[in-house]
């Protein structure tokens, strides 16, 4: 488990570093929910392979939903892809302004 010690004096309610661990978080969700979706596309992008190489073998409402399904889900990666870099963008820019009041309490 992790556990992280607050000088209470540089940060008095903490509000720098626990801005900085939710953005984090929700960044490390965003990741998961892009590599998730991509696994799913892949998944889907082989039945849909599948019913283009052997027609006989799948129906073809079968096939009309998993592309829809593997449009869908290329959306999702999209948007998860998107969200990931704009935390990535906040967690930075809390981890800049979370060190600059520590340089500041020190100095």
């Amino acid at each position: 488990m992790l556990q992280f010690t607050i000088n209470r004096d540089r940060d008095p309610n903490s509000a720098s570093l626990r801005r900085l661990l939710e953005a984090h978080v929700i960044y490390e969700q965003m990741v998961a929910a892009k590599k998730f979706s991509l696994h799913l596309l892949a998944i889907v992008g082989v039945v849909i392979w599948v019913g283009a190489e052997w027609p006989a073998f799948l129906s073809p409402q079968l096939l009309d939903s998993a592309l829809a399904l593997w449009v869908g889900l290329l959306f999702f990666a999209m948007l998860a892809t998107v969200e990931e870099w704009l935390w990535h963008r906040k967690v930075a820019c809390y981890r800049d302004e979370h060190q600059a009041k520590q340089k500041e309490g020190a100095g």
